[in-house]
């Protein structure tokens, strides 16, 4: 009874990274109920709870973003050797949102090209190999590569790295004519990815050292850092 002509209360809610204010009426709902006995059935005659505000809310702010200043085309740390060294396009700066600006990883360039993405069953598949038929795999796409682009000369090192890993990995553990062929039979799952969606899928494969894929890394940036020297030049 103390609190039976007390004013409409309002609460702050938590809805993901917003704080929205629930009108009295749903907050008072929300307290009887959580007070009222499970077995008892609620009241028929209660009325909807009015959810205009939250919606109002929730309209606004889906549509409200920053905007970015910094220009379109504006050559960040991960458009370094673009287009064919570079990282996966920014979504952000597509939307004009990206804050980053040079030090945001991914390219802010045009491609023209969409970027082909796995599905689960080939990642799966490309991770239960083992690690000789998965570099296999890798080394015809980088080679298929290499030829229609004439970036050899640009990636000789890492070629001559991947070709040394995968030379010792056929002398500790021969593969089998089955797992070559299945190798073979596989290898079009790598169809269709340019130089920088290979290269950042590697460092992403579980079975692969990561003393190899540390190594590969660091020529890869190094050859980036020179493709855009020789862009600049």
């Amino acid at each position: 009874q103390i609190f039976a002509h007390a004013p409409p209360m309002s609460s702050l809610e938590c809805r993901k990274t917003f704080l929205e204010i629930v009108p009295s009426e749903r907050w008072c709902a929300a307290a009887t109920a959580t007070r009222r006995s499970k077995s008892l059935p609620g009241n028929p005659q209660e009325k909807e709870p009015d959810t205009r505000a939250d919606d109002l809310l929730r309209r606004i702010t889906s549509s409200f973003a920053w905007k970015s200043d910094w220009p379109e085309d504006i050559s960040t740390s991960g458009s370094l050797g673009h287009p064919f060294l570079c990282r996966a396009p920014c979504i952000r700066a597509v939307h004009g949102t990206c804050m980053k600006g040079p030090r945001c990883e991914f390219c802010h360039r045009e491609h023209l090209n969409p970027r082909r993405k796995l599905v689960r069953q080939e990642q799966e598949l490309l991770e239960s190999m083992r690690e000789l038929l998965a570099l296999l795999m890798f080394q015809w796409q980088l080679e298929r590569l290499l030829v229609t682009h004439r970036l050899r000369d640009d990636l000789r090192l890492v070629l001559a790295v991947l070709e040394r890993r995968v030379k010792f990995l056929r002398q500790v553990q021969p593969p089998t004519p089955g797992e070559l062929r299945q190798a073979r039979d596989n290898q079009w799952i790598l169809r269709g990815f340019s130089f920088g969606h290979l290269f950042t899928s590697l460092q992403h494969w579980p079975q692969v050292s990561a003393t190899f894929k540390s190594e590969v890394k660091l020529l890869v940036d190094s050859a980036r850092r020179s493709m855009e020297m020789q862009r600049l030049g």
